[in-house]
């Protein structure tokens, strides 16, 4: 029973809506009496299953009218398929008469264009053979005339051979000459060369030979110069009394043309007194002018001494 109301989902609804109002009804009607209960509950019962053949019924009808339909779309779709094969048997077969009728055409076609073809191979054959013929008879007039030019052109290039021969031993002697002139003018450009290297070599050594005793004797002349400025200045100085330390004293001196005494300033002079500094200036004042260079080139517009007075 339960597996047939699994069967029809709606028939099992109604049965369990069904039990439940029958449970409701009987709680609710508790107080009434057991047989009216009883009679009440298998009208209930009989009246669901008369619902759930009914509904059995129906779903049996509607799936025989399924099956129904679905056999004759089926018919209805091999009908279908039949005449549409027979339809493309009657194209395939008009197309293959077409197909025979379009080749019988053509075959006809092929031979005319065959016996054309003959005839026509036949009227060029002809046409070739008379050319050739007179190709033929053109290639030995042509023949004849190339040997009377191949003689002529031979002829002429022995000709050429000769005189190029000439020129050739012409063109080597003056080339030998050309060349012998060339070396000879290479040995005297090159006995030139050595002697302008050789001669501007002895003036370099000259003018070196030349700067260096000029350098000598301005480093002399500046040597002179320098120690004529310290002795006359040494000469001028005289000692302050009471002074008995006297270093040695770098002394700056700024002179001007004439050996005018512009300034006087001290360098390095480590323990010498004012008194001793001023005596030393002093004595370069006193030295004005200064002694002249023996070379103008030598002056110096700032010179430095070193004060000695030992």
């Amino acid at each position: 029973m339960f597996s047939e109301l699994l069967k029809h989902p709606r028939a099992m609804a109604l049965s369990i809506g069904f039990h439940l109002v029958l449970i409701a009804a009987i709680l609710i009607n508790f107080h009434f009496s057991d047989n009216t209960n009883l009679v009440k509950q298998a009208d209930l019962a009989k009246t669901v299953k008369a619902e759930i053949i009914d509904q059995q019924q129906l779903d049996a009808q509607k799936n025989r009218k399924k099956k129904e339909q679905e056999a004759r779309r089926k018919r209805e779709l091999e009908k279908q398929n039949k005449e549409k094969q027979a339809k493309a048997r009657e194209a395939e077969k008009k197309r293959q008469q077409a197909e025979q009728k379009k080749r019988k055409i053509a075959l006809q076609k092929k031979k005319q264009e065959e016996a054309k073809r003959i005839a026509e191979a036949k009227t060029l054959a002809e046409q070739k053979k008379q050319q050739q013929e007179a190709l033929k008879k053109q290639q030995e007039v042509k023949k004849q005339e190339e040997q009377k030019k191949q003689l002529a052109a031979e002829k002429q290039k022995k000709l050429a051979e000769e005189k190029r021969k000439r020129e050739e031993k012409i063109a080597r002697e003056a080339e030998q000459k050309r060349l012998e002139a060339e070396r000879l003018k290479q040995e005297a450009d090159k006995r030139r060369l050595a002697e302008e290297e050789q001669k501007r070599r002895q003036q370099e050594l000259a003018e070196k030979l030349k700067a260096e005793e000029s350098q000598r004797r301005l480093n002399s002349l500046r040597e002179a110069y320098k120690l004529a400025i310290k002795q006359k200045i040494e000469r001028n100085w005289r000692q302050p009394q009471g002074i008995t330390e006297m270093p040695d004293c770098e002394v700056r001196v700024i002179q001007g043309p004439g050996g005018i005494i512009l300034d006087v300033s001290f360098g390095a002079c480590q323990g010498g007194a004012k008194t001793y500094r001023s005596s030393i200036e002093n004595a370069v004042f006193k030295a004005e002018p200064l002694p002249k260079p023996g070379d103008p080139s030598l002056f110096e517009r700032e010179l430095i001494i070193l004060f000695n007075p030992s």
